[in-house]
């Protein structure tokens, strides 16, 4: 009775006990403290976490009649979290008051804090009878998981005591993945087993917990809690479809992330300038130069599943239509053209100090043709202020009619008769002024007379003024 009434006060102060460590704070309250030695103690245990990143704290203890069923908690950057730890004596444990230490340490800085609980243990297990189960447990995952791939969870269980334990459930509870997998284990016995568990290849990167109970007839016997990561992957796949339609390609290139996490990928497409300046694309590209190669760039950002696309455009139907069209215009213009072209130039003869009196006239006719022109005739008319000088010169042709008009002045009129492929002719005569003229002298147009394709056309020269 003395030895219980020592013990009662300090069994007090222990369990009022919290520590303060530097990066985070942790509290403990009972729930259920008074237990048989088939049942599992309960504390409500609260951790502040006062870091500004998450946090993954270890719960341990160096008892080794107590086990604890949660041995991980992960907490949000500074954020509190509260938790029930189930704590159950092992097999050779005394029917009496036990005070015993939790270690919890934190992940990321290592620091560590101890918490004191008391449990007082009862005599006589309604479930198991004289043996309880004492099982060694342990799981183990690889930190980092490709979803792609199985995920191995190996589980280690060891029999303490004598007791055969018929069947024994391991219940896997994760936040990607869970099962209830059944199997037994002798007295004394020891399994170390994998299990493989598939989840969503296209799983978010990020931070799970994975939480795996041992349980002999629906009585949890122990308890692992991991945090493991899904990594990030991505695999970029690349299509590219030509086309080409009167002088116009169009290429698509199809991008498509059949990864989980976001990607942005480059694409490169060499292009001459000679190309480039006939080519857009959609989106718009921008030009890198490597190895002394230009080509087209893209930063295209692809979402997780979904694809995008490149349309690249090179259009040479302006220019080719441009170019048709000159040549079009240019047969035409050789096709429709006139054969025969008249041009006419003046030249003055003697002084100019008192004023202009003669003129010479040059008229040029030519056949720029590949055919043979006929029955071209030549006119030309002298102004009213001057008259036509009658005089034959030596290599030229004398009019074959003059024929003179009180108004109009003077009619010229030559007979070419034919004119060969390319021929050109040249008519010179003189015109003499009734008074000498001061300033400048406007002559009117000469023109010609021909049949082409047995129609007739006339062509005229150009007006010619004589500057004295």
């Amino acid at each position: 009775m003395r030895r219980k009434l020592i013990i009662l006060p300090i069994l007090l102060v222990l369990t009022a006990y919290s520590v303060l460590a530097a990066n985070f704070y942790v509290s403990s309250e009972p729930i259920k403290k008074d237990i048989f030695i088939s049942e599992v103690a309960q504390f409500n245990v609260t951790i502040a976490n006062m870091l500004g990143i998450p946090d993954v704290y270890t719960l341990s203890t160096q008892d080794p009649l107590w086990n604890l069923l949660t041995n991980q908690v992960q907490v949000p950057a500074n954020s509190v979290k509260s938790f029930i730890l189930e704590i159950y004596p092992g097999a050779n444990i005394d029917i009496k008051p036990h005070a015993f230490t939790v270690k919890i340490k934190s992940s990321m800085t290592g620091d560590f804090s101890q918490e004191l609980f008391l449990v007082n243990v009862r005599p006589y297990d309604p479930v198991f009878g004289e043996y309880r189960p004492s099982i060694q447990f342990g799981v183990t995952i690889d930190k980092e998981i490709d979803p792609r791939k199985k995920v191995p969870v190996e589980v280690y269980t060891r029999n303490r005591n004598a007791l055969d334990i018929g069947e024994l459930i391991i219940a896997v509870d994760g936040t990607l993945f869970s099962d209830e997998i059944k199997t037994t284990l002798g007295p004394l016995e020891e399994k170390r087993t994998e299990y493989l568990f598939e989840i969503d290849p296209l799983q978010e990167p990020g931070l799970y917990s994975l939480d795996v109970k041992i349980k002999v007839k629906n009585v949890t016997i122990s308890r692992s809690t991991q945090n493991y990561e899904v990594i990030a992957y991505s695999t970029i796949t690349m299509d590219s479809v030509e086309k080409t339609f009167l002088f116009k390609t169009t290429e698509t290139i199809t991008l498509e992330n059949l990864g989980n996490t976001e990607k942005i990928k480059k694409v490169n497409l060499v292009m001459p300038w000679t190309k480039r300046i006939f080519t857009n694309s959609e989106p718009d590209y921008k030009t890198a130069r490597a190895d002394g190669e230009t080509s087209l760039q893209w930063e295209i950002t692809i979402k997780p599943q979904e694809f995008t696309e490149i349309t690249v455009t090179t259009n040479y139907r302006i220019p080719i239509f441009i170019i048709i069209l000159i040549i079009v215009i240019i047969v035409l213009y050789y096709v429709l053209r006139s054969p025969v072209v008249i041009t006419k130039e003046a030249l003055i003869s003697g002084s100019r100090e008192e004023g202009v009196e003669h003129l010479k006239i040059r008229l040029f006719v030519k056949n720029r043709s590949r055919k043979t022109v006929e029955n071209v005739t030549v006119f030309d008319r002298v102004p009213g202020i001057a008259e036509f000088v009658k005089k034959k010169v030596l290599g030229t042709l004398y009019p074959e009619k003059i024929t003179k008009q009180e108004k109009k002045g003077t009619l010229i009129k030559w007979n070419l008769e034919n004119l060969e492929p390319f021929e050109e002719r040249i008519i010179t005569y003189e015109i003499k002024s009734k008074l000498k003229i001061i300033g400048n002298i406007s002559l009117p147009t000469a023109s010609v007379r021909f049949i082409d394709n047995n129609k007739e056309k006339r062509m005229y020269s150009q007006r010619v003024v004589v500057t004295n």
